[in-house]
């Protein structure tokens, strides 16, 4: 018995990879590059940091 367990797990393991690949291509055929580029300057604005010394006037 064990041995029908460990197949029922491993299908439902290949189903749902074959289903969140399909889910992952069909997402991204539907958002464009506009909206990829958007999202990326988004999260860029939010994780970058300042610097505390600017080191441009160090030398001034």
């Amino acid at each position: 018995m064990a041995t029908l367990r460990n197949r029922f797990f491993v299908e439902g393991i290949l189903l749902g990879g074959l289903c969140g690949v399909a889910l992952g291509t069909i997402l991204a055929f539907q958002v464009n590059n506009e909206r990829v580029g958007a999202a990326r300057r988004l999260l860029q604005r939010a994780v970058r940091r300042e610097q505390t010394v600017p080191f441009e006037l160090i030398r001034q």
